[in-house]
């Protein structure tokens, strides 16, 4: 695991995981397969992530159970 510093595509939000897991991971549902144009690839981050200017994040509740957020 490791730290690491990322940002959004627009370089709007900041990003800083503290506990970066190297696992990845996949989800087939028809929402991620539609947002990302195939299976929706994931890292596990972990509860410790921070975001400067958090402000200009927006979710979206995907389902019952899920949120995406993306800078707005």
């Amino acid at each position: 695991m490791s730290k690491e510093n990322s940002h959004c595509l627009c370089g709007a939000v900041n990003i800083t995981v503290n506990n970066l897991n190297n696992k990845v991971g996949a989800c087939h549902c028809g929402m991620c397969r539609k947002w990302a144009g195939g299976p929706f690839m994931t890292i596990d981050c972990g509860s410790d992530v921070t975001f400067e200017s958090e402000n200009k994040v927006s979710i979206f509740n995907s389902s019952e159970w899920a949120e995406r957020g993306f800078c707005s």
